[in-house]
């Protein structure tokens, strides 16, 4: 708290008060050096405490400065001095918020909610930034301060501030190339990451994110053609399909093993607009080859689409089991007829029974990866 006013603070006041700015600039310098030398006795360190009370408040920032050049390591500064330090105009507080350790990550939150982008960015820096802190500069800070953070190796940044990040500079490149050289990051933002970086940042996200049996180049490519198929998991037009097809086609990401997967999950209408778009035909047609009770029009349009050969059993087994459902009652459980087909391509490949689709898609991913 701040020294009672009463023991010392008229005496002061009256002291300074018409004392030139030079001479207090003067005199707050040599208390604030004083107090953080720490080699004063009982009552000269209290009227010190005094001095530096009153100049923390002085209307002029020269004087409020050299109280905060000498006090800005300080461990035993007055954490209600540090606060007010911290709230003032950014040449004052920069000092305090870079580097007092007085500063919880509570404080440092409740002064990020009126900061300044400069004030949010010097306290992004602050080594061994809290979760706290981080939250509220990935959700609202201003961009140079995410920036700070995502270069503040030390900083504590949570799985909910990561995908803050990527949803709001994501796209950028510098946020990218800092995001995939923190040197931890969860799981789920790997995954996400690696749905949209380049080649190169592929490469270096996975050299400081070692693959293991739980996170492997296989795993982070599965984990995303599953939330892709989910996202064309809904109702479309014919038109929108097509749209899609075209889109994710651009993107390299109209892959074999995705259509395999929608064709799986029974999501036929995406699954014939994509091989359409592949083989160059029209989705309609695409419905008329693949109905019927041969294969050859659909083997016909596979070697069109020059989908991967080792696949095409894993499709034609697909297509027999849907068929087959047609005819099964309506009521009859879809998990079990999934599984069902899953163990029959899973058996034509020589793999055991019992594969969940993750495990079983996994498995069906070309071998090189790129």
């Amino acid at each position: 708290m701040l020294v009672d006013s009463t023991l010392y603070g008229d005496r002061i006041a009256e002291l300074f008060a018409k004392m030139p700015t030079p001479t207090r600039v003067s005199t707050a310098r040599a208390a604030a050096e004083g107090f953080a030398a720490q080699n004063m006795a009982d009552e000269d360190l209290a009227l010190t405490q005094a001095i530096i009370d009153y100049f923390v408040e002085d209307i002029d920032v020269a004087v409020r400065q050299a109280i905060v050049d000498a006090v800005k390591d300080c461990e035993f500064l007055s954490h209600e001095i540090a606060m007010k330090l911290a709230r003032d105009v950014d040449e004052i507080s920069l000092p305090i918020v870079t580097h007092s350790p007085v500063l919880s990550d509570e404080d440092l939150w409740a002064i990020l909610q009126n900061a300044t982008n400069i004030k949010q960015t010097a306290i992004a820096g602050r080594p061994h930034l809290g979760v706290k802190s981080t939250a509220w500069i990935a959700e609202v800070g201003c961009y140079s301060a995410i920036k700070a953070c995502l270069q503040n190796e030390t900083a504590i940044i949570g799985k909910v501030a990561y995908n803050h990040i990527l949803g709001r500079f994501g796209d950028i490149d510098p946020i990218q190339e800092l995001l995939v050289h923190r040197p931890f990051l969860p799981s789920e933002i790997v995954y996400r990451l690696f749905d949209f970086i380049s080649e190169e940042y592929k490469q270096i996200l996975l050299d400081r994110n070692p693959v293991s049996e739980s996170t492997s180049v296989r795993k982070i490519l599965n984990a995303r053609e599953k939330a892709l198929a989910k996202t064309l998991d809904q109702r479309m037009t014919d038109h929108e399909q097509k749209k899609k097809s075209l889109a994710l086609a651009r993107e390299g990401r109209l892959t074999a093993t995705l259509m395999l997967r929608l064709l799986i999950m029974g999501n036929h209408s995406f699954f014939a607009a994509a091989l359409g778009h592949a083989s160059g035909i029209s989705k309609k047609r695409v419905v008329s080859l693949t109905s019927g009770r041969g294969y050859l029009g659909f083997q016909r349009l596979y070697d069109r689409a020059e989908l991967p050969p080792y696949l095409y059993s894993a499709f034609r087994t697909a297509m027999e089991e849907h068929r087959k459902a047609e005819h099964y009652h309506p009521r009859a459980d879809r998990d079990n007829f999934r599984q069902r087909l899953i163990d029959r391509i899973a058996t034509i490949y020589g793999w055991e029974d019992g594969l969940s689709l993750e495990d079983l898609m996994e498995k069906l991913l070309p071998n090189r990866q790129h």
